[in-house]
């Protein structure tokens, strides 16, 4: 079975009926939504259970069941269980793409893309060496700020800022002399150029542009990169519907040269444009070709766009060490994450050559002040481990050193607090993989991960792991 809501929609009820002849069940999910609630940063568990365990699966704090999925049938009929959730509110705010073209209708002729200003001495398909310069893995990106923005609107776009800089190696730094550099100006809509220009160059946000996901595109835009529909292999993720395009707009959805970087198609970018831009009849412009996507969020930069941005400036620190892992095989492994953040997801493979896994831990953005201090090593070889930081206390690292001899590992954790940050409605995962399993355990976005425990098996010389998560306490 393999169930889940369509777009924006939420499991709200179960039914489910039993066959003795079959020795299986059948179920029926009830989806609700309503015209303005909007999912966001949904993420897939693991299979929770082995074949004939029980096993108690919660939905994580500030998110929503949407999707079910059974896997592997075994011989006694039972079956491995994983879920699928995501973040919702409820808006009456447009898709951010929708909302760009909203302001900039005043000047759409002189945009391509609806909000990319292009320099006459520029081809609009190209950007070949339009990349802010890096120093010491740190991409420093120069700007100054109108004073025609008020003072709340200048901390609207600081705060979106300040998550490039908990996000990624990029530092937008006030000017000191620079002659190029990014001048954030309050003109007619919301626009930008495509990477750096080697002089001045304007973004505006004007009128309706003061919003965390519109500033955040903008910029992503001034850092090189294009439109989510742009890229070369939309067309196996979504259907361009060329009938309700208005006349003269149809440009705005060619595809472009570009590099995906090895990224998945992102749905949830808050680069991509929104179901009904450019529509000259209120009819969808854009169709995904997955019916439970939603496309045009305007929350913030998706988990792919920090990705990529970080792949295409190399920004080391905030990429695993190994390609897709940070670990060799019988190495020591050893992630800290980059200063104001914490482990996002923990994803391993186990190697049965090397009685040994690979293990990848990734980041996201935790709080810019923090204090942190290492644990000591929490298990003894082939012993049990069950380790949590101190209340309130987020892990941001992990450090682990194999012993080939008894193969196994030890581990230590390192534990990361911030003033004024406290977190609630803390859970324990069940068991996320079988023995040398293959595993990819998300934390719940607006959660952290707190603990984890594991047991091992003298058999298999390999653990199975579970964690703990808390909901971040919102003052």
């Amino acid at each position: 079975m393999s169930f889940n809501c369509r777009a924006n929609g939420v499991v709200a009820g179960v039914y489910s009926d039993y066959s003795g002849s079959h020795g299986d069940r059948r179920w029926i999910f009830l989806c609700c939504t309503s015209p303005k609630l909007i999912t966001f940063e949904c993420r897939e568990t693991p299979m929770v259970n082995y074949w004939n365990e029980n096993f108690n699966w919660h939905v994580p704090g500030d998110n929503l069941l949407t999707g079910v999925q059974t896997h592997n049938k075994n011989n006694n009929g039972d079956h491995r269980w994983s879920f699928s959730y995501c973040r919702g509110i409820t808006t009456d705010d447009l898709a951010v793409s929708s909302q760009i073209l909203s302001a900039n209708s005043p000047m759409e002729n002189l945009l391509t893309e609806g909000d990319v200003m292009v320099p006459r001495t520029r081809n609009a398909r190209v950007c070949g060496n339009c990349r802010w310069p890096k120093s010491n893995q740190v991409v420093q990106v120069p700007y100054t700020i109108s004073d025609a923005f008020s003072s709340s609107e200048k901390v609207a776009i600081q705060n979106a800022i300040d998550d490039f800089h908990l996000s990624t190696c990029i530092r937008f730094t006030l000017r000191t002399g620079q002659t190029s550099y990014i001048s954030i100006v309050k003109k007619v809509g919301c626009w930008s150029l495509i990477g750096r220009s080697g002089a001045t160059q304007e973004l505006s946000l004007g009128n309706g542009c003061i919003n965390n996901g519109i500033i955040q595109h903008e910029l992503i835009h001034a850092l090189g990169f294009w439109h989510e529909q742009s890229r070369t292999d939309r067309d196996i993720y979504v259907k361009i519907n060329y009938e309700n395009i208005l006349s003269g707009r149809e440009r705005n959805f060619h595809l472009l040269e570009t590099n995906n970087l090895n990224v998945p198609y992102d749905y949830s970018s808050v680069m991509h444009y929104g179901a009904k831009d450019f529509s000259k009849n209120g009819r969808d412009t854009i169709t995904p070709l997955s019916p439970t996507a939603t496309i045009g969020q305007r929350i913030r930069m998706s988990d792919n766009d920090i990705l990529k941005i970080n792949k295409v400036y190399s920004c080391r620190n905030y990429l695993h060490k190994n390609g897709e892992w940070d670990n060799e095989l019988g190495g020591v492994l050893s992630r800290q994450c980059p200063s104001g953040q914490a482990v996002s997801a923990i994803r391993s493979s186990h190697n049965d050559d090397k009685n040994d896994r690979l293990w990848g831990i990734s980041c996201k953005a935790f709080k810019v002040t923090r204090t942190c201090q290492w644990s000591r090593y929490v298990n003894e070889y082939w012993g049990h481990m069950d380790f949590k930081c101190a209340n309130n206390e987020v892990i941001a690292g992990v450090h682990s050193v194999y012993n080939s001899i008894m193969g196994d590992r030890r581990w230590k954790f390192y534990c990361c607090s911030a003033p004024g940050f406290t977190m609630v409605n803390c859970k324990d995962e069940p068991l996320v993989n079988y023995w040398k399993e293959y595993f990819n355990w998300p934390v719940a976005s607006s959660n952290y991960l707190t603990g984890m425990k594991s047991y091992f098996d003298s058999q298999t010389r390999d653990r199975r792991w579970s964690f703990t998560y808390c909901q971040r306490n919102l003052p």
